[in-house]
């Protein structure tokens, strides 16, 4: 439709005038228009028309200039030059429509060269649309790059608090996600390629330049690679994820330069833990390798796939545990619960704590080196320089005892009181069976449940001979352990302290010096200190 606020018409007798209701339009622009195109008009009948007789046609010039009996032929370019349309005034005479020609070399004239549609130009002329813009002419957009994106697979905001329990929205201030665990071969980013952009072109055939795409490098940092379609970065070693100057480190020690405690949280890391200071009442650390602490152990949790050493010793106020796969050091332990699969190495004093160890307990290092109260147990040896003390406190040893074997023992019997109690029902079950065959009462569903019957008896039989193997190696290894098994004490024995070896019980009830205690037939008995 035509987009003008009016229209004009040419007749016989003059030329007409239309100013469409409700649309904004001035007189000057009307005025303008007429004398374009050779119609002189008064200003004042302008003004009426607008003001008062707005829809009406009305008669505003008596003369029709030659020109307006030809059609007027207007082209409009867009801003953006990817249209041009055509807006055509009919002419007196309808036989004097212009032709496509005429439009497509109007159109040249003002320069548009490019995406004319032949076909819109035809239907124009054939079906003698005028007085509306009709676009004839259509450019390419461009198609502007998109840039490569950056994804990171792995959540580096985590420095923030936890909630303790949704339903009261409690805020558990320990932990803090401040360690980010990331395994060798993990995806830590993965990139999105750019995508080139496309230029266009308008309708007066000059280019439009897209916006190119712009590229980005994957963070790579210490201890990662880029994969081989250089689109996903991986960490090349278990670590911790360190974000800095933004590239992506794996870091295979995580190190807290002063004390866990609220400023830090809870840590949880897949290799080593180094603490330069000491580990606060409350905080756990949890290492898949070594833990090291310089300063001192309270009332925390450690767990650890290596080794632990506590160079401040631990403070632990009953309620302190720290367990590992490997040696546990410490300066001290006292009023701690702590586990080693391995030896338990203690400087000064074990006091008034719960100390395992598979292998040995050893307190050798100070003046002193006191086991006193609790207990203590080893699977071999326990050697200290003094045991209990002056006032008798009850201090409790026992050696010969590896727990894991002891489970593993335990396991290894039940299984086979298992596999015996089910071999004996198949055996009932296969003599019945046998018994209707000699008496020829033998069906054929019966003769498959006693070859299925067979089939697990010879399972089972194999089972019992595979544990039993094992049971009795495992009673070796015990009784190796138990005759090697010592207490040792370079110094002094005080009343109080109470002896286990397999099961058999000592009491200390005198002070005894440099002595050795040890398992002989049955019985524990002392030498001197070797």
């Amino acid at each position: 439709m035509d987009s003008r606020p009016f229209s004009v018409y040419v007749r016989e007798d003059g030329v007409y005038l239309e100013v469409k209701p409700d649309i904004e339009v001035g007189k000057i622009e009307i005025i303008g228009y007429l004398k374009r195109q050779g119609i002189d008009v008064e200003e004042g009948l302008i003004e009426e028309i607008i003001d008062q007789r707005r829809g009406e046609i009305v008669k505003v010039s008596d003369q029709v200039p030659p020109s307006a009996r030809e059609a007027l032929i207007e082209v409009e370019i867009s801003e953006d030059g990817l249209t041009a349309s055509i807006h055509i005034i009919p002419p007196l005479d309808e036989r004097n429509w212009p032709s496509p020609q005429d439009l497509e070399a109007e159109l040249k004239k003002r320069g548009v060269v490019f995406g004319i549609k032949e076909g819109v130009l035809e239907r124009i002329c054939s079906e003698k649309l005028g007085h509306q813009w009709i676009v004839v002419a259509e450019g390419i957009k461009p198609v502007n790059g998109e840039d490569a994106v950056i994804a990171l697979k792995v959540d580096v905001e985590r420095l923030k608090p936890k909630i303790e329990d949704p339903n009261v929205a409690r805020v558990d201030l320990r932990e803090l996600g401040a360690v980010i665990n990331v395994l060798k071969g993990q995806v830590l980013a993965e990139k999105t390629p750019p995508k080139e952009g496309r230029d266009g072109i308008n309708v007066l055939g000059k280019p439009i330049k897209a916006r190119q795409a712009r590229d980005k490098s994957l963070p790579k940092g210490s201890n990662t690679e880029i994969s081989e379609d250089g689109l996903k970065l991986i960490a090349t070693i278990d670590g911790n994820l360190v974000p800095k100057d933004g590239k992506l480190h794996v870091m295979p020690v995580y190190e807290v330069d002063g004390d866990v405690d609220y400023g830090v949280g809870n840590i949880n890391f897949i290799g080593s833990v180094v603490i330069k200071g000491s580990i606060r009442d409350g905080f756990s650390v949890v290492a898949g390798s070594d833990i090291q602490v310089g300063g001192v152990v309270e009332a925390a949790t450690l767990r650890a796939g290596g080794k632990v050493m506590i160079r401040g010793g631990i403070r632990g106020m009953g309620k302190a545990s720290i367990e590992a796969e490997s040696d546990i050091m410490a300066l001290f332990i006292d009023q701690a619960y702590v586990k080693s699969n391995s030896n338990v190495i203690v400087e000064r004093s074990i006091m008034h704590s719960t100390v395992m160890a598979t292998e040995k307990i050893t307190v050798m290092g100070g003046r002193k080196g006191i086991i006193v109260g609790g207990s203590s147990s080893a699977g071999f040896e326990i050697s200290c320089v003094t045991l209990g003390n002056e006032i008798g406190t009850r201090t409790e040893i026992q050696v010969g005892v590896v727990p894991s074997l002891q489970q593993e023992l335990k396991s290894i019997l039940e299984k086979l009181e298992d596999f015996r109690e089910k071999l004996n029902s198949i055996e009932n079950n296969l003599n019945y069976i046998r018994k209707l065959e000699a008496q020829g009462k033998i069906d054929q569903p019966k003769k498959a449940l006693m070859l299925q019957l067979s089939k697990m008896k010879l399972q089972l039989q194999y089972n019992l001979e595979f544990y039993e193997a094992q049971r009795q190696k495992l009673e070796q290894e015990v009784a190796k352990i138990n005759e090697a098994c010592r207490v040792k004490v370079k110094g002094v024995c005080y009343p109080g302290v109470i002896i286990n070896m397999r099961g058999v019980i000592y009491m200390v009830k005198e002070k005894m010096e440099y002595v050795t205690f040890y398992y002989d037939k049955g019985e524990i008995k002392f030498s001197p200190y070797f």
